[in-house]
This record gives structure tokens, C-alpha cells and sequence, in this order.
């Protein structure tokens, strides 16, 4: 007997002991679940993600449309930005009669009307009135990162090195655009051969959801007076431009400035 009633006592004491601990395990856990937390942050650090460098978008490929003396014209206009979004190197792929450069007004005029019934010599670079921002009458902007805007390069640089003969209905300057924006993953309007520069830019911005842009800025020249090649500022006259935009190199760094 005098077993059995110890063997009872020391059960109703551990189980007096057990019901006391369960306060205490209670409040203990969840001390024990932040110290398994991050650190507490520093004064003055973020608690938010350091934008990764594929985030970093500083260049840009924009489609545009351009008024002309026929039903216009329709060019890619492409570079890199600097921190202020100002453009700091540019360059133009078009698709036109050869002869229609930009510092040679009408110079593709017989190119031009041969191009409506037979397939005729082309170019792929600025014509005259693409770097005057007076003569745009549509505009489709996409930010890129380097990795993206170095593959979008070189496939340009293909797409020119190709010599592709010119014709008005079948081979022209917005089928050339067609092929970049449907590299560059974007959706196209159907039967872009057929559409006017105007309209096809503008289909492109609604189909990609894109909303009316502002033109971008030149970065200011370093110096009053502008070397060979350089950008032209945003506050040049309004005359026509015929220096040539400055050329991309063979491709920026992976390393967004």
C-alpha cells in the first residue's frame, strides 16, 4: 500500500509539473522563432531587394513612323540612355531606295518609283528626315537591358548585311520593321507589307500595350563644339539635322552605365 501511494504521489507531481511548463513553453517558442529570424536591419538599411542587374534597363529600340512627300516612312531608332534618360549613343536601321540618304534630299526619287513595279537596290541606314523630330507622326519605345538590347543588335547588323532588294508592296521599310519587332518577341499586326508606316506603328503600340510616348532627349555635348559622330542635342535648333547620329560600337558591355 505504501508503494502504491507513492507511485500515486508521484504521478500527481509530474503531472502538476507538465501542466505548470505549458505557460512557459508557450511564451519561450516564439522567442525561439525570432532568433532563427534575419538579423535586424542596420540604421539606415533598406529592407527592400537590391535591383538585380538584368533590372537595369538602360537602352532602348523605338519604332517609328515619319511623315514624307508618298505616305511616309517607317525606321528603328535604337541606343543607350545615360542616368538622367538621356540618349548618349543612337544609331537608325531603315529600309529604303538606295540613294535617299540623310544628307541628300529626293536622291531616291527614280529608286523609289521603279520600287512600285520592280524589286530595286536598297539601304538600311538613315534617310533624309529621320533625325527631325517634327516630321515623327508615331512612336513604339521598349527599355531593354544589355543582354537583351546585344542580341537585338547583331540581329539588325544581320538584317543589313542581307542586301535585301526594295519593293513597295512586297519587300519595304515596315515588313523590315515587322522582322525586328517579331524578334524582339513582340506581337505584330497581320499583313504589315499592306499597312502605312503611321499605322503600323500605331497597331504595334496597341497590340504590346504600350501607351503614347515623348520623344527622348540627347545628352548635351561635351564641348560647344561637337567632334564628328557626336549626338545631336536636344536643344539644336529646328533646322534640319544632317549630321549623322553617333554609332554604336559593336556592342555594349554587359555592364550597364
Amino acid at each position: 500500500m505504501r508503494t502504491s501511494y507513492q507511485l500515486r504521489r508521484s504521478i500527481r507531481v509530474l503531472v502538476a509539473a507538465s501542466l505548470a511548463a505549458v505557460p512557459y513553453g508557450l511564451t519561450v517558442l516564439p522567442a525561439a522563432a525570432q532568433d532563427t529570424s534575419a538579423a535586424p536591419l542596420s540604421a539606415g538599411q533598406s529592407s527592400a531587394p537590391k535591383p538585380s542587374q538584368s533590372s537595369y534597363r538602360p537602352y532602348f529600340v523605338e519604332f517609328r513612323a515619319r511623315a514624307a512627300a508618298s505616305y511616309g516612312h517607317m525606321y528603328v531608332f535604337y541606343g543607350q540612355l545615360n542616368g538622367r534618360g538621356e540618349i548618349v549613343k543612337s544609331d537608325i536601321a531603315g529600309f529604303h531606295p538606295a540613294g535617299d540618304a540623310n544628307n541628300c534630299e529626293n536622291c531616291s526619287l527614280i529608286g523609289w518609283t521603279l520600287g512600285h513595279i520592280l524589286f530595286v537596290p536598297s539601304e538600311t541606314g538613315a534617310s533624309d528626315g529621320d533625325l527631325e523630330e517634327k516630321y515623327v507622326t508615331a512612336r513604339y519605345r521598349v527599355m531593354l537591358d544589355a543582354a537583351s538590347f546585344n542580341k537585338i543588335s547583331a540581329h539588325i547588323r544581320q538584317l543589313k548585311a542581307e542586301k535585301r532588294a526594295w519593293n513597295a508592296l512586297i519587300n519595304n521599310c515596315v515588313t523590315f520593321g515587322n522582322d525586328i519587332a517579331g524578334f524582339m518577341g513582340l506581337k505584330t499586326p497581320a499583313g504589315s507589307n499592306l499597312l502605312e508606316p503611321k499605322d503600323y506603328v500605331e497597331r504595334l503600340r496597341e497590340m504590346n500595350g504600350g501607351k503614347p510616348q515623348k520623344a527622348l532627349r540627347f545628352a548635351a555635348p561635351s564641348s560647344s563644339t561637337p567632334s564628328a559622330g557626336s549626338t545631336t542635342p536636344s536643344s539644336a535648333p529646328s533646322k534640319p539635322k544632317k549630321e549623322p547620329v553617333a554609332k554604336l560600337s559593336a556592342g555594349p558591355s554587359d555592364t550597364a552605365r
